[in-house]
């Protein structure tokens, strides 16, 4: 649906002429990017750890940590590994968001594919949520652990309230979907 040479957000001002749709549209592709920056600068982090471990954990011992060293240092590192885990989560959430942001400007937005995407929206949230969970462990240990260290991670309820709410919305997308094939069949 995109013509040579046109930005997403130029295709949806043209074909919607909404201002809120394209606000939207320019809003999550400044977040797509924002998360694969900030995704991409923690991987740097973590394979530069890696590379200077042996660094880390003198400064570490230096410090007087109240844990061995290689237990903080295997602890940063998979709460990074399960931040860039949230971070791709989302960054795909984002994705299936600004596609049916995409389909409601070009007038269709009950269509099963849409009803699709807002079940994995539902199932990405649900996984969002459940990566904090080991962030908000492994971080607290850390808290109690090394004297300037700090967590608030955690489970959400709202999180979970966004899952159940985009889980009804893609039955409702999908029974609209059927009913517009109803209406069309017997036009």
């Amino acid at each position: 649906n995109f013509h040579k040479g046109q930005t997403m957000t130029e295709t949806v001002q043209a074909k919607s002429g909404d201002a809120l749709l394209t606000t939207a549209s320019v809003l999550v592709s400044i977040f797509r990017v924002m998360a694969i920056a900030i995704g991409s600068i923690l991987v740097v982090v973590m394979v530069g750890i890696l590379f200077k471990q042996v660094d880390v954990m003198q400064q570490l011992a230096a410090d007087k940590v109240g844990a061995p060293p290689w237990q903080v240092l295997t602890a940063i590192e998979l709460i990074l590994g399960f931040v860039v885990a949230t971070i791709a989560c989302a960054h795909d959430w984002l994705k299936q968001l600004q596609r049916l942001i995409a389909s409601v400007s070009e007038g269709d937005p009950f269509a099963p594919v849409n009803a699709d995407r807002l079940t994995r929206m539902g199932w990405l949230t649900v996984a969002i949520q459940l990566l904090a969970i080991p962030v908000g462990g492994i971080g607290g240990w850390l808290e109690s652990g090394v004297k300037e260290a700090t967590s608030d991670f955690g489970i959400s309820l709202g999180g979970f309230l966004l899952a159940l709410v985009l889980f009804i919305l893609a039955r409702v997308y999908r029974r609209g979907a059927e009913m517009r094939e109803e209406l069309e069949g017997t036009v």
